[in-house]
């Protein structure tokens, strides 16, 4: 019951929010860098406000739910704009949500950074959750996995890289989108040697 209540929660949040966005989300530049036991995420969020006034908007960002084992740390959002970080988020197990100033016609970018352990075999980034939110694709996004441990292999991933390097040790596995609106989430499947 309170699982089916949470859901219907989210879901009205998202309706409602949607329908009366001032700001827009169009770009995201996302880097996971997979170690043997956590994964660290930094991403760079580009929001804009097409009006002659300013906005305020409550933001809501999706994290991967977690177990008792495995745990979510370190979570900061920094306004590059501003050059401040934003201390007045709040944390539920469905993601964080936050509150964005823009001024009439801005630009602004704010960077999420996390850390999170892994059950050694999968890790997830919520495109297609975080993207939903917003009703719309977005027009660019690039997504980098980092795979420095040699004893790390990517079995298989939700989407086709359009790019993987190796040099030395490490490996980058990138994604670009243009106008993406996915279907899935981006899931990387792997195991160690």
């Amino acid at each position: 019951m309170k699982k089916n209540l949470f859901i219907f929660l989210i879901s009205a949040l998202f309706a409602s929010s949607a329908s009366s966005q001032s700001i827009s989300f169009y770009k995201e530049n996302m880097v996971m860098k997979l170690d043997a036991s956590h994964v660290t995420v930094t991403g760079e969020y580009s929001f804009r406000n097409n009006y002659a006034t300013d906005a305020n908007q409550t933001v809501f960002f999706p994290l991967p739910l977690t177990t008792g084992e495995l745990k979510l740390d370190s979570i900061s959002v920094f306004d590059e704009s501003e050059q401040t970080y934003i201390r007045h988020m709040r944390k539920l197990p469905s993601g964080l949500f936050f509150q964005l100033t823009c001024h009439s016609q801005e630009q602004k970018k704010i960077r999420i950074f996390y850390i999170m352990d892994h059950d050694g075999k999968n890790v997830r980034y919520l495109v297609m959750t975080h993207i939903q939110y917003w009703k719309k694709p977005i027009q660019q996004g690039t997504y980098t996995l980092l795979v420095e441990d040699p004893t790390i292999i990517i079995d298989s991933t939700s989407y086709k890289p359009n790019e993987v390097l190796s040099v030395n040790t490490k490996t980058t596995y990138t994604w670009r989108k243009v106008n993406f609106n996915p279907d899935k989430e981006l899931d990387i499947w792997f195991h160690h040697k």
